[in-house]
């Protein structure tokens, strides 16, 4: 998965384009801006190598900083194209607000950004075991956005995708 991720950043840095990383807090339910807006492969590189994988996955907060940090970059940049790529297992298990159903929250984002027209690409990495449990379709539906297993995505066909939807 971080293949993939540190292709796209490769791709961004040879157009000139500005990204950011939100990642899950290690042993932490919180989503948190590991790498603020940048045009740099080597920080943004370094940052990837660091931000481990875990299992909790609160989905809908990242998606909600994701939002918040492309607001902040638009009005710094009136011109920029906001695309938020979503890597996910598409199995949100925190809601945003205790006693909120993880799902709802990370739909009721998903919407959000459809209405700030944040352009959204959701690379699905459920285990094959759980693909029915997955929110990745959903999430890319509510979105306005596209949805890409990760068995069917490739470097060069990823980076496609991206700059249509950007």
């Amino acid at each position: 998965m971080k293949g993939l991720v540190f292709r796209l950043l490769e791709d961004a840095a040879a157009r000139g384009d500005r990204v950011s990383l939100v990642a899950f807090k290690s042993g932490v339910p919180e989503a948190a801006l590991a790498l603020r807006p940048t045009r740099s492969l080597a920080r943004a590189a370094e940052c990837l190598r660091r931000i481990p994988l875990s299992g909790r996955t609160p989905l809908a907060a990242a998606l909600e900083l994701a939002s918040r940090v492309v607001r902040q970059e638009l009005h710094k940049r009136p011109n920029a194209r906001p695309l938020v790529v979503c890597v996910t297992d598409g199995l949100p298990n925190v809601p945003l607000h205790r006693g909120h159903d993880p799902l709802a929250d990370v739909l009721a984002q998903a919407r959000l950004l459809r209405r700030a027209r944040i352009g959204c690409v959701v690379v699905d990495a459920v285990p094959p075991d759980r693909e029915s449990e997955s929110c990745g379709p959903a999430l890319a539906a509510a979105a306005g956005g596209v949805h890409l297993p990760i068995a069917d995505v490739t470097p060069a066909g990823f980076v496609d995708v991206v700059t249509r939807v950007a």
